[in-house]
């Protein structure tokens, strides 16, 4: 990533939430990750993911776009088909092209996972 490019300097602090609801399609079973038919671990992250990146949309600057790197999680909690859960990220620092976020997905009553996810800036055109 140039070195010019401060489009995220700015954004600890920056937050995100977004309600998903567990489908079938949702399952361990349906992504084969287990055999139970409850969320399942890769489409938690998934969802956690996809928040970091709704946390950071509108300071990413056209020149530029994030890429997962590294992700800890914890799935604490299972969760039903029909249940809904809120995924939550912030983002805690940025080191130069990497922004670092604290991750949390929680049903109406309890945290269901926790972790952190860190995402890198590169170049949009040559990362392709």
């Amino acid at each position: 990533m140039s070195a010019s490019c401060a489009c995220l300097d700015h954004v600890v602090g920056h937050a995100a939430q977004r309600e998903f609801t567990v489908s079938p399609r949702d399952t361990a079973i349906a992504l084969g990750s287990g055999s139970v038919n409850v969320l399942a671990t890769p489409m938690a992250i998934a969802w956690c993911e996809a928040v970091t990146t709704i946390a950071i949309s509108e300071a990413v600057c056209g020149d530029c776009t994030t890429v997962g790197y590294k992700i800890d999680f914890l799935h604490l909690f299972p969760t039903s088909v029909g249940e809904s859960v809120y995924a939550n990220a912030l983002v805690e620092s940025v080191s130069g092209d990497r922004i670092i976020f604290s991750i949390d997905l929680r049903n109406a009553e309890i945290q269901v996972g926790t972790g952190k996810i860190t995402r890198v800036r590169v170049d949009r055109n040559s990362w392709i």
